[in-house]
Parts: structure tokens; sequence; C-alpha cells
């Protein structure tokens, strides 16, 4: 298990920690919703502080004109920019403030999309982020987002 510190964040812990998505046991995946969704790391970067994650689309996220239910790609959007704020915060729990999305193109049942996310503030309490879902299909720009988080007081009992 990789463990979240201010000493140890680097480009190459921040690979290691994002990683952890394909293990069952990790405590962000096991018991929520990132178990059914299984996003992927597709790329990260610490420095300028953004990340790529990957999702494929299943039957159960269809709306009833089996297209992508959109919020589900809320959904995407939103665990995306959880997993990023969750890096910066370390052991801090994180919440949502609001999250604006915009739709563009219809996501289709054999897609995957590619959710690219940005933190554009990495305040002490408030992040802003910034985020692009692409498909791989043709590589079709989907939907856009932008959010905000709150780093909490409260902190995980256990290290994530």
């Amino acid at each position: 298990m990789i463990y979240l510190t201010e000493e140890n964040a680097s480009q190459e812990n921040m690979e290691q920690w994002l990683g952890q998505l394909a293990d069952p046991e990790f405590r962000l995946v096991k018991g929520s919703v990132l178990e059914l969704l299984k996003p992927r790391l597709i790329a990260c970067d610490y420095e300028n502080r953004s990340a790529q994650f990957a999702f494929d689309v299943k039957e159960w996220q269809l709306n009833p004109e089996k297209g992508l239910h959109g919020g589900m790609m809320v959904t995407g959007f939103d665990v995306s920019f959880g997993l990023l704020s969750h890096y910066y915060a370390k052991q801090h729990m994180v919440s949502t403030i609001n999250i604006n999305t915009t739709f563009l193109k219809p996501v289709l049942p054999s897609d995957t999309i590619h959710f690219h996310v940005k933190m554009t503030l990495l305040g002490r309490t408030i992040y802003n982020m910034v985020g692009e879902a692409w498909l791989e299909r043709d590589h079709i720009l989907a939907a856009t987002a932008s959010t905000s988080f709150m780093k909490l007081d409260k902190v995980f009992e256990a290290p994530i």
C-alpha cells in the first residue's frame, strides 16, 4: 500500500498511489462506486496537477435511448476530480462543493471515456478544477466540466 504524506509527494508517488485503483482492496475502491465504475489511471502529472482516467461504458449506465445516462457522465467527472483531490489532500477527506457539466456529444454503449482533469487552484481548503471527457472512438470531445472541492478537517482513520 502506498501512503500519502507531504514528505513523499512526487511524480513517482502519485503514479504509484493512483495506480492502486487496479487493486480491488484499495480503500477508495472497496465498497464504493469505484468498484462498479472500475476507473483506470492512464496518466498523471504531479507538477501540472493533472490526471487522466479511463472508464468503459457499461450496460447498467445507459438511459432509455441506450446512450450513457448524463448522471453517469457527471459521476465520471466527480470521481476523476475526487481522485485528483485526494492525492493533494493527502490523508484528509474531500467533498464536492459544486460541479458544472456541459454535454457536447452522445456517448454510446461501446465507448471508453477518458476524463482529463486539471487542478487550477490548490488552496489551503478549496480546490478548483476543470475537465474534459474524450471518447476513444474518433477522439471526440463529449463533455466539459468545472468544479470546486473542499479539503475537510476530517482525516481517514487508516492511511489511504
